[in-house]
């Protein structure tokens, strides 16, 4: 029997991508439509480890850059992408790029040039407001844009709020989708985590991401430590790679507290799934303090552990707040005063959750999300 096939391009492919949405939708999207999945990338020193160039069934592409200059790696790896489309666009029954942006726009005309019956799947990461990206885009760049609109077949966005934006402002409703990131529940059951009810979760708070990252604004979160009165039995994990920069900030906040040491704890990156989410199975409060975000997969484990989600209004966060039955709170933007206070409520509060109700968290799994996107593929009979 003779598969279809669905491709990826995406330039910067690391080991970190495998557990993101960057493999899991094309792997997920291949599962539920009988597909073959290939990705196909940028080769890079920190990726050759993709040695058997697959992964779960999913076949693994780099391609050699034309440029030797690491100033030309972008420009090489999209030139080499076009070649790909061009030598490989009509086996491909579904091409998949990411993001809003001219590359993606010059792909898609190419890929319908080459094969008129292929269908475009654009994955907007993130979501963008459509009507600035336009206003400031060059009479060039909305051309491609319009293209890119117009050729693609399907597009989904991350975010309701986004959702309504695109929805709102272009006349293509029916190849708009709304497809929040899910949780892998196949990699749950895999790793045989016996999930903690709430009332027997440990005392902790825990935040996840490239800690001290500018986009990640850990200062706020240290903050908001800082002016704690007590922690009590409290412990904060604070979980990822940190950023060279950080460390000193680090050190800073430890001579100033040195009581705080053995209760504000960096774990460093953490990259085993499993390990990573016995921290979320124990933890009773997550927290991100981000400026900008994505729809990051954070959220989705937070939801998926049964986490306290205290989070800036980004990404999202509001989605996943209002989807746990408002097991959460939003705060303003480097507002480490507003943090502290809910923080204080809640370790000064013994009964501060009682008043949420407990429910099931297995309703977030990828092939719920894409099930709208999957439908609508399944009806167009790709390739008949």
């Amino acid at each position: 029997m003779e598969f279809k096939n669905l491709t990826l391009i995406f330039a910067h492919f690391e080991k970190e991508h495998l557990g993101k949405d960057v493999f899991l939708v094309p792997y997920y999207l291949g599962k539920e439509l009988s597909y073959e999945v290939t990705i196909v990338y940028k080769k890079t020193k920190t990726n050759n480890l993709f040695k058997n160039n697959s992964y779960k069934g999913v076949k693994l592409r780099s391609l050699i850059n034309i440029f030797k200059l690491n100033k030309l790696q972008n420009t090489s790896f999209f030139l080499s992408s076009l070649l790909y489309v061009i030598k490989n666009g009509k086996k491909i029954d579904l091409l998949m790029t990411f993001h809003f942006r001219f590359t993606s726009a010059i792909l898609c005309v190419l890929y319908k040039m080459i094969n008129p019956n292929g269908k475009f799947y654009l994955k907007v990461d993130g979501g963008k407001d459509i009507v600035e990206v336009r206003k400031k885009a060059s009479y060039f760049k909305n051309i491609l844009y319009n293209k890119l609109l117009n050729q693609s077949d399907y597009i989904s966005l991350e975010t309701s709020k986004v959702y309504k934006l695109w929805i709102d402002h272009l006349n293509i409703q029916e190849k708009i989708f709304l497809v929040r990131n899910g949780f892998d529940e196949k990699e749950l059951e895999k790793s045989s985590i016996k999930l903690i009810p709430f009332t027997k979760k440990e005392n902790i708070v825990i935040t996840v991401g490239r800690i001290g990252a500018v986009e990640k604004n850990t200062l706020m979160f240290l903050k908001a430590i800082e002016k704690l009165s007590e922690l009590k039995d409290w412990k904060f994990f604070l979980i990822g790679p940190i950023e060279e920069k950080f460390k000193n900030s680090i050190n800073e906040f430890y001579i100033k507290n040195p009581k705080l040491k053995d209760k504000i704890i960096f774990t460093g990156s953490i990259y085993e799934k499993k390990d990573l989410w016995e921290y979320y199975n124990k933890a009773k409060v997550f927290v991100l303090t981000s400026i900008t975000e994505s729809f990051a997969l954070v959220y989705t484990e937070a939801y998926r552990f049964n986490n306290y989600i205290i989070s800036t209004d980004v990404g999202g966060a509001k989605d996943t707040i209002e989807k746990n039955q408002n097991f959460g709170k939003l705060v303003g933007q480097n507002n480490d005063e507003e943090l502290k206070s809910i923080l204080e409520q809640i370790i000064n509060d013994n009964d501060y959750f009682l008043k949420y109700p407990d429910k099931d968290h297995s309703d977030n799994s990828w092939q719920i999300c894409l099930k709208s996107l999957v439908d609508s593929i399944k009806n167009n009979k790709i390739g008949v």
